[in-house]
């Protein structure tokens, strides 16, 4: 099945919508968006992680306390009266369109959400990756030691199941010890190894508290050395075939068994150390590198951070109805090279199991990501742009389809964005010319490339000439210093300005039709 419709509805940046109305209609495809700063882009991340993740969570109050407008994990957007039902909604449909939905708010009949099977293993099936995967990894560049733990802690196992749970449902269970037991005078205690000699077969029993225990904390931690094997293999692959690095890491564990007396309250429980290693570099295997931290730069930590989260993301080999790879961000810390790379590896490794959502801030990667699409041959993506809407009492979303330059002029115009409108049709104008005009005909004697200013000209006199609208090229030369010129924006509040803004569009958009050329 794929992601047809998201619903989300107060929550984070998004406000109240009307009702059933989806605020994104993805219809089953891939999804890029752009999204400027402060439009509410990471907003479609967290709806689509809390629905999932919520189908995890032990009471209806930890699913609650998103959804409700107090409390410090509160997700319900600031400015929603909290009279207001928040909520996050997804229609999925299969191949013959039967549709399913799945919904998630404060509801007592949306609680259904937890211990859904189906959303369970969708859950476990899909991945979230944003920025914070390689800014964590960054920030333990500074630290005296090769310990990743806290990096595995943070940015990847709340992603990584063990059997058919989250693996630190079992690691939280580890750390508060084996269970208690009352002794023949009713105190509480930890059983400990020294019950397997005790006096009385009353006490003596409680021995399998302690071995069941301790055989658990072997096996979890078992667990944890084969997954890092695992991942280490691929990640290695990854570095070395899609970075084009030429050196090798080892993850290996050091562990402790927490120490505890059968009085204590609380075990002694340290967590263990994850030791990253430099294998081989430039050829040489085992070199003395004690600190990879710090003698890797930046591109080849940053290689290391995509190559195990990718590496991760394989190994949740499950069925579900719904299979999203959503990545928000993730190129804030890559230089352009790894930028390049982290998309040759989402396009060619997970388009075809995967409906990828991927958001981006940055306009140039946006660009580079259609671009690619497109070379590759890659069917089935929406393109979207974001912007935050202030024409109202409070900023909201503003969603625009970009399916062609002038459609994104209009839904701007009729956003009330008209600054936005008039630059983003200045470049739908230079698309016109630059598609209607012969090479020769877009450069100077001198063999300098026309301005704007020069471009329309040379478009009016071959316009003329080829029987184009006369009246439509002479308003084109007239609009261009009164709408297309950024400086003329000073005026944009004023009625004068929108009316000449929406003849304008008019103007470029017939002159495209007329001279059958998509802008």
């Amino acid at each position: 099945m794929k992601l047809h419709e998201l619903h989300i509805n107060d929550f984070k940046f998004f406000s109240q919508v009307e009702g059933d109305s989806p605020l994104l209609k993805i219809d089953g495809n891939h999804l890029l968006v752009y999204g400027e700063n402060g439009s509410g882009k990471s907003t479609i991340y967290w709806a689509l992680y809390t629905l999932l993740e919520c189908s995890f969570k032990k009471s209806d109050d930890e699913v609650r306390k998103y959804f409700k407008k107090t409390g410090d994990e509160s997700l319900v957007n600031i400015h929603a009266t909290g009279t207001n039902n928040t909520y996050v909604k997804t229609i999925l449909k299969d191949a013959l369109g039967n549709p399913k939905t799945y919904r998630v708010s404060r509801k007592s009949s949306d609680m259904s959400i937890r211990a859904n099977t189906d959303i369970r293993e969708s859950n476990m099936a899909s991945d979230f990756i944003n920025y914070r995967v390689l800014f964590k990894l960054h920030s333990s560049k500074h630290s005296n030691k090769n310990n990743l733990w806290n990096w595995f802690l943070e940015e990847v196992f709340p992603y990584v199941k063990k059997s058919s749970d989250p693996c630190l449902i079992e690691f939280e269970a580890l750390k508060e010890g084996p269970t208690k037991f009352l002794d023949l005078n009713g105190n509480q205690l930890f059983p400990t190894a020294s019950l397997q000699d005790a006096p009385s077969d009353e006490e003596k029993i409680f021995y399998r508290n302690y071995r069941d225990y301790k055989q658990k904390w072997v096996t979890w931690h078992f667990w944890l050395e084969t997954f890092l094997t695992n991942i280490t293999t691929r990640a290695n692959d990854l570095i070395n075939h899609d970075f084009k690095y030429n050196f090798k890491i080892g993850l290996n564990i050091i562990k402790k068994f927490p120490t505890f007396q059968a009085t204590d309250d609380k075990i002694k429980w340290t967590d263990p150390e994850i030791i990253i290693s430099i294998t081989e570099y430039e050829g040489i295997q085992n070199p003395a590198i004690k600190k990879p931290h710090t003698f890797l730069n930046e591109a080849k930590w940053s290689a290391i951070g995509l190559s195990l989260r990718f590496a991760i993301l394989e190994t949740r080999l499950y069925t579900a109805d719904l299979k999203i790879l959503v990545i928000d961000d993730m190129i804030l810390s890559l230089d352009m090279c790894n930028r390049d790379v982290l998309l040759d590896i989402i396009l060619n490794n997970y388009v075809n199991d995967y409906q990828i959502i991927l958001l981006t801030h940055d306009r140039f990667f946006y660009e580079l990501a259609k671009s690619k699409i497109a070379q590759n041959g890659i069917a089935n993506w929406k393109y979207l742009e974001m912007f935050e809407d202030s024409s109202g009492t409070f900023p909201k979303p503003l969603i625009i389809e970009k399916t062609n330059q002038i459609s994104k002029v209009w839904q701007l115009y009729h956003g009330k964005e008209f600054s936005m409108a008039a630059n983003c049709l200045r470049k739908a104008t230079e698309k016109l010319c630059n598609a209607y005009l012969s090479r020769q005909e877009r450069i100077n004697v001198n063999y300098s490339v026309k301005n704007l200013h020069e471009m329309l000209e040379a478009f009016r006199t071959k316009g003329m000439a080829n029987g184009l609208n006369q009246n439509n090229l002479i308003k084109l030369i007239e609009y261009k210093n009164r709408i297309l010129n950024p400086s003329s924006h000073y005026d944009i509040e004023t009625p004068l300005f929108e009316t000449e803004l929406k003849r304008a569009i008019e103007t470029i958009e017939a002159l495209s039709i007329e001279a059958n050329i998509n802008v």
